[in-house]
């Protein structure tokens, strides 16, 4: 069974948490989000707003970093 995405109201924490391979879209993004004490309080909606990012742009990407897990996720199996 593949997992949810994060969705927008997500927090960064949960991303990382859940979603390990996403922490290179953070770096991409050039925010300072990874090891940041508050990331277990900011949703990716803030992390858009605060980094001037457009939401649908954050969310492609994460999409596809997890697209891609979920992928190798099946081909494991």
């Amino acid at each position: 069974m593949d997992r949810t995405p994060p969705q927008l109201h997500t927090s960064v924490h949960d991303t990382l948490t859940d979603w390990p391979e996403t922490a290179s879209l953070f770096r991409a993004f050039k925010t300072a989000c990874i090891g940041c004490y508050l990331a277990r309080f900011c949703s990716l909606l803030d992390v858009a707003d605060t980094y001037h990012i457009q939401p649908e742009t954050l969310m492609e990407a994460v999409r596809k970093a997890t697209q891609d897990s979920n992928l190798l996720i099946r081909s494991e199996r």
